[in-house]
């Protein structure tokens, strides 16, 4: 068939512009929304999340084209040539209309994170490639088997069936299968689990496996045949995919930190925050004014979350855009003791209330502004810049009090001001 007449009678020609359509004006906000900033990996994360439009669009012009076939009575009348040699060159135009619909997907969100994928993170998309093969193939077949009327509207519904709901099921293992977990990668420390990409493209090839050998033949033995492909390329999916969590997500490599030692604290950055100049010198100029008051600053501060604790060493939990209240904030974070052992163990913990006054305390010493209302309660508020009209010894003797009290997990908060007037 001419390749003119092929896309002058295939769905494709009406299906691709509904699906550019929908992509591009109905999934902008979700493909934009949470995006990581300057962040290549979150662009195909986040493109992901149109595969189950893409899948079900595939599926149901898959479908039609099969039952187009079916009612024209094309397998019959040409013997000479095989049922593969039929389908494939109208399934082609099928997949590649998803693989569009994928790139489009993909050209918002690297738009709104401002990056492209990394060649590291290929694999997601060689992963993603797959299962709209997978959807095309399964959607001839039905095609193949069920009244033309029903075929199409029936796999496009199964096709978004399979791809999106897995991700909702309390069971975190099935929507590894159809890189439901992808849409969860990345924050700026995080990268894909590989294993993650490996069971999607197994499930994907154990469904592509099948669909092809009913497609070229239809007999009790390659239905067998077809049946015991498709379960060896789901049960191998399985074992990888039961691991893994709902977010497939492992630490990202910190060989790729950024460190600058010019001076203390040492302070340790993704190249992405590390760019931003002005992250590092108000870092130094607020932990400067904290030890001066007297508190402690770690003389390591990394943006690796997966840290191992090390000795003077605090994660420096800022994302890939930090206002200067956030890095007032996570500096403030690590002049606190962590939650003790016992409050989650037991769920008591006295001192709580004193959290946020002492956080909030810290930040105006280091940015030298009163307290953010948008931070704290009015209450709060008022009691910090209460004690920030108290000489710094007492000042320092309310927070070491607090300080200590948030150690235990029975121990009340003295939020009132020692030796001050009532």
């Amino acid at each position: 068939m001419l390749t003119g007449t092929l896309l002058r009678s295939s769905s494709v020609t009406v299906m691709a512009v509904l699906l550019a359509a929908f992509i591009g004006l109905l999934l902008n906000d979700t493909l934009t929304s949470f995006v990581t900033h300057g962040y290549g990996p979150s662009a195909l994360g986040k493109a992901s999340m149109a595969l189950p439009f893409a899948a079900a669009a595939c599926a149901g012009s898959a479908a039609w084209e099969a039952a187009r076939l079916r009612r024209g009575r094309v397998l019959d009348q040409a013997p000479v040539r095989g049922r593969l040699t039929i389908a494939l060159p109208v399934l082609v135009p099928v997949w590649t209309m998803g693989v569009v619909g994928l790139g489009i997907a993909l050209a918002i969100s690297a738009t709104a994170v401002g990056a492209l994928p990394p060649f590291s993170h290929l694999g997601m998309a060689a992963a993603l490639g797959p299962l709209l093969a997978a959807t095309t193939l399964a959607g001839y077949v039905l095609g193949s088997l069920l009244p033309g009327i029903a075929a199409a509207p029936i796999a496009l519904l199964a096709g978004f069936f399979f791809t999106a709901f897995p991700a909702s099921w309390e069971s975190a293992w099935p929507r590894q299968l159809v890189a439901g977990g992808f849409g969860s990668c990345c924050s700026i420390g995080s990268v894909i689990d590989p294993t993650a990409v490996w069971a999607a493209v197994l499930f994907a090839g154990g469904v592509c496996g099948a669909a092809l050998i009913l497609i070229h033949r239809r007999s009790a033995r390659h239905a067998v045949l077809a049946l015991v492909l498709l379960a060896a390329g789901a049960a191998g999916a399985v074992a990888l995919a039961k691991p893994l969590g709902y977010e497939p997500v492992i630490a990202r490599d910190t060989s790729e930190l950024v460190c600058d030692a010019k001076a203390r604290p040492r302070i340790c950055l993704w190249p992405e925050v590390a760019d931003d100049a002005t992250v590092i010198q108000r870092t130094r100029t607020y932990a400067t004014r904290i030890t001066e008051a007297g508190l402690p600053v770690p003389a390591t501060l990394t943006q690796n979350r997966k840290a191992a604790p090390a000795a003077d060493t605090a994660v420096f939990g800022i994302n890939e855009n930090p206002r200067a209240d956030d890095l007032a904030a996570n500096l403030a974070s690590t002049a606190l003791p962590a939650l003790p052992a016992c409050a989650r163990t037991t769920g008591k913990f006295a001192a709580y209330p004193a959290r946020a006054p002492l956080m909030a305390w810290i930040i105006a010493i280091a940015t030298h502004n009163p307290p953010n209302p948008g931070r704290t309660n009015p209450q709060e508020t008022a009691l910090v810049r209460k004690v920030l009209d108290q000489p710094h010894q007492t000042q320092l003797a309310w927070y070491e009090m607090n300080r200590q009290a948030l150690t235990t997990c029975d121990q009340p908060p003295h939020l009132d001001i020692p030796g001050a007037a009532r």
